[in-house]
């Protein structure tokens, strides 16, 4: 008597058609609509929302979104292709981030950090709820590179500004001493020059040194990193240089902020022209990562193996 073939077995894997899509847009809505106290896009906006739109440390953080979904996009075939197994581990990470929320909400834990915190364990139990737990294989680099939008606990965040504020007036007052009859002090944050007998005082802002600056450079450094396909070595190098990086272009700015207002315009150091210099530097980060990147690339060629001869 024959026997029947066994059946193979086959894990279902992510699709998104019509009923999926309908289905992500729901959840999203039903995401939106648990944490609006944070995400509410109108007016008078929510928490998270309102330091994108009105405070100038946290303005890049409408982007980061857009990047990490440009990261999804990277890597689509291959999360198409996941097999949706081990669903289940989402359901205890969704259900500790909503009890993490309600007790912040409650006050119950006074982390000021809790309510963000929690939004981002409830969006990863949600993720590996709908998608599997190998989807995170391909998804915890834009899961991660979302916190790069959230604005850090303010202890931790005026604890790393001011020391770095400090050493980029110490660096731009060293730098600009050498300038013949130019004489720099830096006096806290601030600088004070003297120059042909007339005095000029320049605070270096958070905006030039502080917290600000270096977390978007360091947003701009780790995209590069993960932008294209690489290997995990060269990556780990990109994101080692983001803080070096990101402390020597501010170290520029401040001096090139403080050169323009004593050998140019005070007007330099102030409003639109500050922010163009501000965007500058950014474009000069970027320019040293990919730099960095291309040599990466450069410095192991594969040479094409010999052919063998003819028999």
């Amino acid at each position: 008597m024959a026997t029947a073939p066994a059946t193979i077995f086959r894990p279902r894997t992510i699709r998104f058609d019509q009923p999926a899509k309908a289905k992500a847009a729901l959840v999203a809505v039903a995401f939106v609509a648990t944490f609006w106290n944070l995400l509410d896009f109108i007016p008078p906006f929510g928490r998270l929302v309102h330091a994108w739109v009105y405070e100038l440390d946290w303005s890049h953080g409408p982007l980061i979104p857009l990047f990490s979904a440009y990261l999804i996009y990277l890597k689509w075939d291959q999360i198409r292709t996941c097999p949706i197994r081990f669903a289940w581990v989402g359901a205890p990470l969704m259900l500790g981030g909503l009890l993490l929320f309600v007790a912040a909400l409650s006050g119950v834990v006074k982390f000021a950090y809790a309510q963000d915190l929690s939004m981002m364990i409830t969006l990863l139990g949600v993720i590996i709820l709908l998608c599997g737990l190998p989807v995170l294989w391909h998804a915890w680099v834009p899961w991660l590179y979302l916190f790069f939008a959230i604005p850090m606990p303010q202890r931790i965040y005026v604890a790393l500004t001011d020391p770095l504020r400090r050493m980029a007036a110490t660096v731009a007052s060293t730098v600009l001493e050498l300038i013949p009859g130019l004489e720099a002090e830096r006096v806290g944050s601030n600088l004070e020059f003297w120059y042909e007998g007339q005095r000029h005082q320049i605070g270096v802002a958070d905006a030039c040194s502080g917290m600000r600056s270096t977390v978007t450079l360091c947003a701009v450094g780790v995209a590069v990193a993960f932008m294209s396909a690489r290997p995990w070595w060269q990556r780990l190098i990109l994101i080692a240089a983001c803080v070096p990086i990101a402390t020597f272009c501010n170290f520029i700015r401040v001096t090139v902020t403080c050169w323009l207002t004593v050998f140019v315009d005070p007007k330099y150091a102030h409003g639109t022209y500050h922010m163009m210099l501000g965007l500058a530097v950014i474009l000069l980060a970027f320019g040293i990562f990919s730099g960095i990147a291309w040599v990466l690339d450069h410095l192991f060629v594969d040479e094409p193996e010999a052919e063998s001869p003819a028999a």
